[in-house]
């Protein structure tokens, strides 16, 4: 669907490149030296070891990949947009505000307080139209009537799903934790599950409950859109269950594609359907 090369016109000089101002510099590598670097962040899983160039265009192309992607899909010119689990990710929010500014419109219902706070922050940066609603994305029918939406976004979403699942099922309540010094442990028994009955009791009822709401939500034409990447320095340690995360998006389509609301997929060529997955809503 995309060249390197398109990705880093975005990135680096484009409309997402714009969207990120000072943070992140890239003035001080060769040309050479971000090619490279660029290599190395869009390869997937991802590579072991990154360039400090790489390290700089990193949330960039991400952000230019999602800003490709939701071009293609033919969005209203004043789009309504939905994202869960978002954490303090901002791929979506700077896709969005490169493609259509002020005209978008932008939920996102994130459950952690201080991942959320992080993402509000950046969303203050940026002109879209904004709202981020506290919550779990299974309760959504409490917000949303049907048809809300012409796009539900899951940036590296559906292992949070499943990590908040299993984690509620050990007594641990992920709303008010400081993420990052616990994942580790959420992942430990995220594997554990998955050793011991594949997600069936927990993990999977939660993900297909969500999925089935956002379906729910998405008008009749709109889109699912997910991504999910590795890293390959992960799948060398052995707490780290990386039959599990190579599979997030196949594990996620088995459930899409059986849910009471039909979807059809409709990943754009040249995809890697391990990494992406886009659904429409007939």
């Amino acid at each position: 669907m995309w060249t390197q090369e398109q990705l880093m016109a975005e990135a680096v000089g484009g409309r997402v490149s714009q969207r990120f101002g000072d943070r992140q510099g890239l003035e001080h590598f060769t040309p050479a030296e971000l090619h490279a670097g660029a290599k190395q962040v869009l390869a997937r899983p991802q590579a072991a070891e990154v360039s400090p160039a790489g390290r700089a265009l990193g949330a960039r192309l991400l952000a230019a990949q999602w800003t490709l992607l939701l071009e293609s899909l033919d969005l209203p010119a004043a789009p309504q947009v939905l994202e869960l689990c978002a954490g303090s990710s901002d791929p979506v929010v700077v896709a969005l505000d490169a493609l259509f500014g002020s005209q978008a419109s932008y939920v996102t219902v994130n459950l952690n307080q201080r991942l959320a706070a992080e993402l509000e922050a950046r969303l203050r940066g940026l002109s879209l139209q904004w709202r981020i609603i506290p919550d779990d994305a299974q309760n959504l029918a409490e917000h949303f009537a049907e048809a809300s939406f012409d796009c539900v976004c899951f940036h590296h979403a559906v292992n949070d799903i499943l990590q908040t699942a299993v984690a509620a099922r050990h007594g641990y309540d992920t709303r008010d934790i400081d993420w990052w010094p616990n994942e580790q442990m959420m992942i430990e028994w995220l594997g554990e599950q998955h050793a011991a009955d594949g997600l069936a009791s927990v993990g999977l009822p939660e993900l297909r409950r969500i999925l089935e709401e956002a379906a729910r939500v998405v008008r009749p034409g709109g889109t699912l859109c997910f991504d999910h990447w590795t890293w390959a320095y992960h799948l060398t340690l052995d707490w780290f269950p990386g039959d599990l995360f190579n599979a997030m998006i196949p594990l996620a389509r088995e459930v899409a594609l059986g849910l009471s609301v039909p979807l059809e997929e409709v990943t754009p060529p040249g995809l890697d359907r391990q990494w992406w997955m886009v659904l429409r809503k007939p």
